[in-house]
């Protein structure tokens, strides 16, 4: 069984990171024609007129203090989700250290980078083990969270659309538009296809054995869902929320200005590049590696960068935004959480009379 869920693990990593891989690549050959069209207009000899070797002259020239600024704007983003993580586990009866809260988020990033998705599973079962809260609970709150999310990115996205009709506009006209209208609705037809098949067929798979189990967690993760409807502290709920964003949109806004091809863009403009690049990540790979960087492109043309430049900033705001925080701040993460747990765990043994022999649960 073990060797069997490494290997599942192991091809699923191997996959997602071919997926990523094979579409940057795409990205960058697309990129490379264009660069030599750049260079023959520009007069640039075609020794001198390589794109791997731009794109890390370009990397070099950033304004670094622009980048640690990033890394500041990822961490306080991520705190104010803990603070706010705290206050949905506040109905149940479960108060978490924020140390541990903090630990797990970035964890959880972390491990994205390896496998797309697992993160979130990986929070909850963290926080699961260091305070012994039951896992189908955890995991509950960590839906809330992500559904909270999708909920604010899609008032970002609506809010970002009627500000910027033009922006969009042309956008569709010029990537969009020519597209049959049947590929754009296969995906939700098919999706909506399959729901339907599932709950015409409810009554002859619910006594199944993996059903009853599934059954069963839900219940768990429904409390842990029905939690938001307790909340103590809504108004600082909301304001976490917000915070959650507003340093998500800095992150981004800093990135523009590292560069100089992109640094006079507009609050406006970046928030145009803020939704294009948060839709490149809903992609399953590392990071939203290659759908990320095709998307900024798209959103920067239209703002008259040039496509190469478009793709060197991409790069930078990829690895540095969101390669190097999450490498970085996920494993010093790994690592505070095991000392700061293990000291924990001795505080409370420590605690212990010495001729008790009432057992104490492992949570460390």
């Amino acid at each position: 069984m073990i060797l069997a869920s490494f290997l599942k693990k192991t091809g699923q990593f191997i996959l997602f990171l071919g997926l990523g891989v094979a579409i940057l690549y795409w990205v960058f050959l697309k990129q490379e024609v264009s660069y030599q069209a750049y260079c023959a207009e520009t007069g640039i000899a075609s020794e001198d007129c390589i794109l791997w070797k731009k794109l890390w002259k370009d990397l070099l020239a950033v304004r670094w203090y622009y980048v640690l600024l990033i890394f500041l704007a990822f961490y306080l983003s991520n705190y104010f989700r803990a603070l706010r993580w705290l206050i949905i586990f506040e109905p149940m009866g479960y108060k978490p250290h924020k140390y541990n809260a903090i630990g797990t988020i970035l964890v959880s990033y972390f491990a994205n980078l390896g496998l797309p998705r697992s993160g979130e599973f990986i929070r909850a079962a963290m926080i699961s083990r260091y305070e012994g809260i039951p896992l189908d609970k955890s995991l509950g709150t960590v839906a809330i969270d992500r559904i909270v999310d999708l909920i604010a990115m899609g008032l970002i996205i609506v809010i970002t659309v009627l500000t910027q009709i033009p922006a969009f506009s042309a956008l569709y006209d010029k990537h969009l538009a020519e597209v049959p209208l049947y590929q754009k609705v296969i995906l939700p037809l098919t999706g909506l296809v399959a729901l339907i098949a599932i709950y015409l067929a409810r009554h002859s798979i619910k006594h199944l054995p993996l059903i009853r189990s599934l059954r069963h967690r839900i219940k768990g993760f429904y409390e842990g869902m029905s939690s938001i409807k307790r909340i103590k502290e809504p108004r600082a709920f909301l304001f976490y929320t917000v915070m959650i964003w507003v340093w998500f949109y800095v992150m981004l806004f800093s990135a523009l200005k590292s560069f100089e091809p992109t640094a006079h863009l507009s609050l406006s403009a970046a928030l145009v590049v803020y939704v294009f690049g948060s839709l490149g990540m809903l992609i399953p790979t590392p990071g939203g590696m290659g759908s990320y960087h095709y998307l900024v492109i798209l959103s920067l043309a239209y703002y008259n960068i040039h496509p190469v430049d478009a793709f060197s900033f991409a790069n930078i705001s990829f690895f540095c935004a969101q390669f190097a925080n999450n490498l970085l701040l996920g494993v010093s993460a790994l690592i505070v959480l095991y000392f700061f747990n293990r000291s924990r765990r001795k505080a409370k043994q420590s605690q212990i009379p010495k001729d008790s022999s009432t057992f104490q649960p492992y949570d460390g």
